[in-house]
């Protein structure tokens, strides 16, 4: 029978001491390691380690040195050993630091929607800045990359984490709800957003922007439907785990047969999903409701007066009276806070635009202005649509649940009572 052959390395031999100062070595990770020439023995016996001593450094002035200036040397050699290891580690950590710097740029980069280019311009400010402040350290902010290509993979890097962290929550979900928009960019290309809010099993909910998804050609029924598929499969959404599907109000979505509502029907028949239409805002009903178009009209007929003739000249006389605000504002009629913005603005420069007016001889133009009826039912109008422009705001924004939603439409009513009172 064969013997074993025998391990001397895994004989866990203990290093003694003497060899540190006798022989100038150290104990590596698990090897004695040389401290004059850093070559690494095989195992931890004295023998080796004195006959590399005596082969590597026998012609040296460390073999004719006595034990007091050995150590001596030893301490010298372990601190040069300690100082090359801890300006490696600086280099690093200075390395390290300067990745993270650059995450940071990009990161805010995308979150405020500039140009991946502008990571070139933040640099040059902060050398600039650092010439200034810590002229010592211009250095480790020269190493921090933010160029263009640096900017973009670090962007997309981000991208990769945020979308695995919120695969991850989904997974998570016990419960879920989807709110969906199809909305057309500055591009022309229309694109279908993916909201998602879900629950798990410790009730702590987590509400994200998921998806967003192109439409490329049409905007059907069918385009919608296959992009909602494809946006569920990307982010492993459980159909049985959606309890509520918010869509608009457009044809293509509430078609009971051939809309998005009758394909989700069709395609995934016996769920539990509730599917609404988004919540109108009752202050987008309100100018038919109080018949405000009379005075709507006046004020935006007003407003695009002034900013269509001598517009730079109204903006001066607001310059030299001091006023709070600089202009007028333009109505826009798909939004819903526009109006009451516009009504606002010109309440309080109505003082300063009849001014601007008679001085240049058109007082016609801004006659309503001095008319008390019409003023009356201008203020009103401007309160409420002001309040109402608050009510809205209470209702946006993440994380606004029902319970938040029903307490602000309850105390709104309160306050309409109150004002009719």
């Amino acid at each position: 029978m064969a013997t074993k052959k025998r391990k001397v390395d895994s004989e866990c031999r203990a290093f003694n001491d003497e060899c540190i100062w006798k022989y100038f070595f150290r104990v590596g990770q698990d090897k004695p390691v040389c401290l004059i020439c850093n070559e690494a023995v095989a195992v931890f016996k004295e023998y080796n380690i004195s006959r590399h001593f005596a082969s590597k450094h026998k012609n040296s002035n460390y073999e004719t040195m006595s034990e007091y200036e050995r150590k001596q040397n030893v301490e010298s050699l372990r601190k040069k050993l300690s100082g090359r290891q801890n300006f490696f580690k600086k280099v690093n950590t200075i390395q390290e630091a300067a990745t993270h710097a650059s995450y940071i740029v990009a990161y805010n980069i995308a979150k405020n929607n500039k140009a991946v280019s502008d990571g070139e311009f933040v640099k040059q400010c902060m050398l600039q800045v650092c010439d200034v402040l810590c002229p010592d350290k211009k250095n480790n902010f020269q190493t921090v990359s933010l160029s263009r290509k640096t900017v973009t993979s670090r962007i997309e890097a981000i991208d990769k984490n945020l979308a695995s962290q919120l695969e991850s929550k989904i997974g998570q979900f016990k419960f879920c709800s989807i709110a969906m928009d199809e909305i057309t960019d500055i591009n022309d290309t229309a694109q279908l957003e993916l909201f998602i809010r879900g629950v798990d099993e410790n009730f702590e909910t987590t509400e994200e922007l998921a998806c967003m998804r192109f439409l490329k050609g049409n905007t059907k029924e069918c385009d919608i439907f296959r992009e909602f598929q494809e946006g569920l499969l990307t982010l492993k959404v459980a159909i049985t785990n959606i309890c509520n599907i918010t869509i608009d109000g457009a044809p293509n979505m509430t078609g009971k047969k051939s809309g998005f509502l009758g394909l989700f029907n069709q395609n995934y028949p016996g769920n539990n999903a509730v599917l609404l239409h988004c919540v109108i805002h009752q202050d987008a009903l309100c100018k038919s409701a109080l018949n405000m178009k009379p005075v709507l009209d006046a004020v935006v007929t007003l407003v695009n007066t002034i900013r269509s003739r001598n517009h730079r000249q109204f903006r001066d006389l607001l310059q030299s009276v001091q006023s709070e605000y600089s202009d007028v504002l333009y109505y826009t009629k798909v939004r819903w806070l526009s109006a009451g913005c516009v009504f606002e603005r010109v309440w309080q420069l109505k003082d300063d635009i009849v001014s601007f007016f008679h001085e240049k001889q058109c007082s016609a133009e801004c006659e309503m202005l001095e008319d008390t009826k019409w003023l009356s039912d201008f203020a009103f109008f401007t309160d409420l649509l002001c309040h109402m422009n608050n009510l809205n705001v209470k209702m946006q924004g993440k994380n606004r649940f029902i319970d938040d939603i029903w307490a602000h439409l309850k105390a709104f009513k309160l306050k309409l009572n109150l004002f009719a009172g």
